[in-house]
Formats: C-alpha cells, sequence, structure tokens
C-alpha cells in the first residue's frame, strides 16, 4: 500500500480498513451457503458436580459488546432473551422460572431460584432477537434442554389421607394427605381430580388453589373451595355445592405426581367416601365424655368426642395439664374416624388434679368451630352468651 500524502489520505486508508475489517467479522459469522456455523452465541447448562439438581444456563457471545442492551436491564428485558421452563407433564403452558440473572464478561448467566427436580424435563431457551443488536447476525433462537436422572431410590406413597372416614358432610372442607417423602410444590392441582361415581363424571372446580405444607413438604392440606361450600355466596349459587348429600365421591391423586426425589406414585391413589348431611352445628365441649386412667400406669387418658374432628387440630389444639398450668408430655393418638381422642402420658400418672385444655378454633369437618359456626350471619349481632374465649378447659382427677 503506497504511504499516503496527507491527512485526508490517513482517513479515507482509516475508512477502507475499517470496512474491510467489519466485512471479515460479517463473514466469520456466516458461511457461504448463508447459514451459520457454530455462531455468535453458545447456549449450555453447567451442573454443580457434588447436587446435579444445582445448575446455572450460561450463553456465552463472541463479543462482550452484544450484551450492551441488558446492562441497565430488568428481569423482564432478562426473560425476553434468556428463559428456562420446565416442561410440562400435560398440555399446560408454565410460565418461566424465576431467578438470578448475571453479565459476567461476554456470558450472560442465569441461576434458578430453586434447585431443579429430578427427573423433570427442563428446556432454556435463547433470543437473540430480543437483544436489538446493530449488527447483523443470525436471529436464530438456541434450545438447550436438561434432564437430571432419578436417584437409585423407590417412588413415593401416601401413606394416608384424613378425614379417615367414608361418611363426610355434605359442606366438608379439607384433607389432609400424608407422603413417605416431600413432594414436588407448585402446580400441583393438575395432579388432582373428584370424581362423582354417582352421577358418572367429574366434578368441576372443587378445590381452592392454595397449596399449604407442612415444614418437612410431607403433609398437604388440600381444601375443597370454602366459596362454593357455604351456603349463598356466588361461587355456590352460580356452580353449586361440590357435594350431594347421598351421592358418593372420589377424591383421585395422578400416578404422575412426584416426590422432589423426581420418582412418581406410578399409581393412582384414591380415596371414596359418601357425602351425608350438610353439618352446621358447633362442637359442644360439654357433651365429650373423658375415661380417666389409674394411677401409676401409663395408660391413655380417653375422651370421646361424639363426632369427627379436624385432624390436625386434634393434634394442637388439645393438651394435658395440671391444675396449676404444668403441661403433660405424651402422645396423641386418634381413633374411630377421629371421634376419639387419645392421650398417653410419656410418664406413670400421678394422683391429682388434672385438666384437659381445649383451644377454641377446634373445628369439626364442616368448618364449626367451638368459637363459632363456619356460615354467620352477620345481619344478627353476636351476643356475649355465645362468644367464648381462646380456651376451655374439662376438669378430670387421677386416682
Amino acid at each position: 500500500m503506497r504511504k499516503p500524502s496527507s491527512a485526508t489520505g490517513w482517513s479515507s486508508c482509516w475508512r477502507t480498513l475499517s470496512f474491510t475489517v467489519c466485512v471479515l467479522l460479517l463473514e466469520s459469522l456466516t458461511c457461504a451457503a448463508g447459514t451459520p456455523k457454530e455462531g455468535p452465541f453458545q447456549l449450555a447448562f453447567e451442573v454443580d458436580a457434588k447436587d446435579p439438581r444445582l445448575c446455572r444456563v450460561v450463553v456465552t457471545a463472541e463479543n462482550v459488546r452484544f450484551w450492551a442492551s441488558l446492562i441497565d436491564a430488568d428481569e423482564t428485558q432478562f426473560q425476553r432473551v434468556l428463559s428456562l421452563k420446565r416442561e410440562s407433564q400435560t398440555d399446560q403452558k408454565l410460565s418461566a422460572m424465576l431467578g438470578k440473572y448475571q453479565l459476567r464478561d461476554n456470558r450472560l448467566e442465569f441461576k434458578p431460584a430453586f434447585p431443579l427436580v429430578r427427573g423433570n424435563r427442563y428446556q432454556a431457551t435463547f433470543d437473540p432477537a430480543a437483544l436489538k443488536l446493530a449488527t447483523k447476525i443470525p436471529d436464530q433462537r438456541l434450545q438447550a434442554t436438561h434432564v437430571i436422572p432419578l436417584p437409585d431410590s423407590k417412588p413415593p406413597r401416601v401413606l394416608s389421607i384424613y378425614p379417615s372416614g367414608n361418611q363426610l358432610p355434605a359442606n366438608h372442607l379439607k384433607f389432609y394427605i400424608q407422603f413417605s417423602e416431600p413432594m414436588q410444590q407448585g402446580d400441583i392441582f393438575e395432579h388432582f381430580s373428584l370424581f362423582n361415581k354417582t352421577q358418572g363424571q367429574l366434578v368441576l372446580r372443587p378445590f381452592r388453589h392454595t397449596e399449604l405444607w407442612s415444614r418437612d413438604g410431607k403433609q398437604l392440606t388440600l381444601w375443597f373451595h370454602p366459596g362454593r361450600q357455604k351456603t349463598g355466596v356466588n361461587l355456590n349459587v352460580e356452580l353449586g355445592a361440590i357435594l350431594n348429600a347421598g351421592q358418593e365421591y372420589e377424591l383421585r391423586i395422578s400416578p404422575k405426581w412426584a416426590a422432589l426425589s423426581g420418582h412418581a406414585l406410578g399409581s393412582e391413589v384414591r380415596k371414596t367416601f359418601q357425602a351425608v348431611a350438610t353439618d352446621e352445628r358447633q362442637p359442644e365441649i360439654h357433651d365429650w365424655k373423658l375415661k380417666s386412667p389409674v394411677s401409676g400406669t401409663r395408660a391413655p387418658l380417653i375422651c370421646q368426642l361424639g363426632e369427627p374432628l379436624d385432624f390436625a387440630l386434634l393434634h394442637s389444639q388439645l393438651s394435658v395439664q395440671t391444675v396449676n398450668g404444668n403441661q403433660i408430655a405424651g402422645k396423641i393418638e386418634l381413633e374411630d374416624a377421629e371421634s376419639v381422642w387419645k392421650f398417653t402420658p410419656d410418664t406413670a400418672w400421678q394422683p391429682g388434679a388434672y385438666q384437659l385444655q381445649v383451644g377454641t378454633v377446634l373445628e369439626d369437618l364442616a368448618g364449626n368451630s367451638l368459637q363459632q359456626p363456619f356460615a354467620v350471619d352477620l345481619s344478627k349481632q353476636q351476643t356475649a352468651s355465645n362468644r367464648v374465649g381462646d380456651s376451655v378447659t374439662l376438669p378430670f382427677e387421677i386416682k
């Protein structure tokens, strides 16, 4: 190349050189046939070596300038560029997973907010068009899938469903379902259905879509929608009650629902029951019958409740105390469809006066508590005579 004789010549030479570099860059991104080579972006999953549930999705760019539009981006903008979704086992459309986005030099990283679940398939999607680059690059989306292998363990089991009885009031409210291990949470209601055996059809929209789990993830409280079980409110009027007295039903749990381990239940779980007359009467503690044990033994204190009451509340709202308020340590057991409460002390009974303390939030199967019925007529003022405190007591003596 001939040496330029002026500043104008140097400027012209520099424009020519810059144009040549740009052409070479574009040619490096496109093959002779006009299709991408490896492309300016690479999409991959990076998995933690110690725990395969922990991973991040990474997009590596040829040039850090490609991320210019993401420097001050919010999560919505990031999701348009890079998203991670769990593939649904049904046709349900699932939303993108939440997590943390980060730019590191030429890498765009996404770390999910929660560990991935074994056995599930996840799909990451990168859309370069969402970057709105001025440089012409192939705008074809990149996708990558990832499956975490299942461990060598047994499938989960449903250990019990409460109420355990096979007759429930037509205004029944909730079930407690206990599992052998923690289950997958989020979008669980696709795995539940209620079948009316008498009519031979599914009951539409029976559940309240709120997940209530125990801390260990092994017990789920599954509610029928209260708006359909309470007479006179909108959903009850529009859709009707969920249960009809005299008809038979099945609560069904899908075999596809999996534990956190990734193993699915494998077989459908069913609880069959008959709906009986609605229950609008509050539990009456003064109708309970106590059978006191003998001192010097660890025989149980037995309380006949007169009707099935709420499984979980029978464990949390009843306690045995001395008359001075000192709580007695022991074990609670329920029998006869949760209509019998038994308490076995850790040490032998001593002679003296005791009391059974009962929290007044204790409910029956229809949500009627010691404090008030489930369906309250707000037009009628509650009087002092029908109000109760936070707890009531039943005295008994050990001889």
